[in-house]
């Protein structure tokens, strides 16, 4: 987990919409057979002691998803089990950020319950005023609503994330809502391959800027507050493979393009689209996850890019100081079968290049610049080391994803 960070450890999801925290019992671990949906569970002060623990020395920071769904007469939320373990986390020290709910619009479906927008807003200024009164907390982020993708702009999940937004803007310091692009069940090898799907995420992000723009939130930050290729715990046999990197790197860069400030990974482990196996090695999204987080700047530079709908690249400033210089880093991905020569105008020199790809496309191994990416029994990674090639020679093969380091400096990337 350390090379992830910095970042956060969300634990959330359906099941927060089930969870007491109870500081006086003594709870063992859930078994897998736990995993499915519960009416109600218990979290202890011993479990949530050895998650904070983790997320410390891993160096993430916890983003916890509050139980919307102890509710009062008169359909208020209910705050006392939250401000339990607010308060034994205050005492604990235990530096959080917080969520309140999760997937308020599938509450009906899931739970029987069906949330009013104006009412969420009314519970999250209750929540926010809870957290204030504790020193510690008075500035831990609190973010929502947390609704499915907004595909259209009349679906219940748009309808709850504008009625919410409209209402609840000034107690919230993002505006979150989950993403993915189809369902886990049905999914085959070409979703993930198909640039037509890539460009559905380029179209809810353009529907929620408008349901924020029209709420009169236009400059509130947004989260990709869950996110993963496939719903339905992800398409087995294929969203924990290499043929998912695509997407997954395609979603960063998109993402970013469009604005959005946070991008939390459904999820860690568990489901088929875990970063990790059962036995904990990594698979080929957290390979990407990591070289991503090594090499990739926040700030997205200024280029035009011309090439064909499969051939997908994007730019941003290096996150590092490169060979002594400032730098920009060309990504992107070719799902086509053949290679695409890449040429750059107004650079010519040495770029370094990284280049993953794998020995068939459901290969839950990943190679960089073809050697394999490994974790050795003493819990040693492969290196992440580039080689160093022309920039008249560029070529981003078929079925492969690339990162180019490119030594030229830009205005935009001073402050990087």
């Amino acid at each position: 987990m350390k090379p992830l960070a910095p970042g956060y450890l969300r634990i959330g999801g359906n099941m927060a919409s089930s969870l007491l925290f109870d500081p006086n019992v003594t709870i063992t671990l859930y078994s897998d057979a736990d995993y499915e949906m519960r009416k109600e569970f218990t979290m202890s002060a011993t479990v949530w002691d050895d998650l904070n623990n983790l997320a410390k020395r891993s160096g993430l920071k916890i983003l916890f998803d509050l139980n919307y769904l102890t509710r009062l007469d008169g359909d208020k939320w209910d705050p006392s089990n939250a401000e339990e373990l607010i308060k034994y986390s205050a005492k604990r020290n235990y530096s959080l950020d917080w969520e309140l709910g999760n997937e308020p619009n599938l509450y009906p479906k899931h739970f029987n319950y069906t949330p009013k927008p104006e009412q969420m807003a009314e519970d999250f200024s209750t929540c926010r005023n809870l957290l204030n009164s504790y020193p510690i907390y008075n500035t831990s982020l609190l973010v929502g609503p947390a609704t499915t993708r907004p595909t259209t702009m009349t679906t219940p999940a748009s309808k709850i994330l504008s009625g919410f937004v409209k209402h609840g803007k000034d107690y919230v310091d993002a505006v979150t809502w989950h993403h993915y692009y189809f369902d886990g069940r049905e999914a085959n090898i070409s979703h993930f391959m198909n640039p037509d799907v890539f460009n559905l995420l380029d179209t809810q992000i353009t529907n929620s800027k408008e349901i924020l723009k029209e709420a009169g939130a236009k400059k509130k930050s947004m989260w990709l507050g869950e996110t993963s290729s496939a719903f339905g715990g992800g398409a087995p046999g294929l969203s924990n493979t290499f043929v998912a990197t695509f997407i997954w790197l395609d979603k960063l860069g998109l993402a970013a393009r469009q604005g959005i400030d946070l991008v939390i990974r459904q999820a860690l482990f568990g489901g088929n689209y875990s970063l990790l196996d059962s036995d904990l090695n990594p698979l080929p999204d957290w390979w990407l996850s990591i070289i991503y987080k090594k090499l990739v700047g926040r700030r997205v530079a200024p280029c035009k890019i011309f090439a064909p709908a499969e051939v997908r690249l994007y730019c941003h400033c290096a996150r590092k100081v490169f060979q002594g210089t400032k730098s920009v880093v060309l990504f992107g991905l070719n799902v086509k079968d053949s290679a695409e020569n890449v040429k750059i105008s107004e650079y010519a020199g040495d770029v370094w290049e990284y280049r993953l790809s794998a020995k068939y496309l459901t290969s839950k191994k990943m190679q960089l610049n073809d050697k394999t990416l490994s974790v050795t029994s003493d819990g040693i990674l492969s290196r992440i080391s580039p080689v160093k090639i022309k920039s008249n020679n560029l070529k981003i093969h078929g079925h492969s994803l690339v990162f180019w380091i490119i030594p030229m400096e830009l205005a935009s990337c001073s402050l990087e």
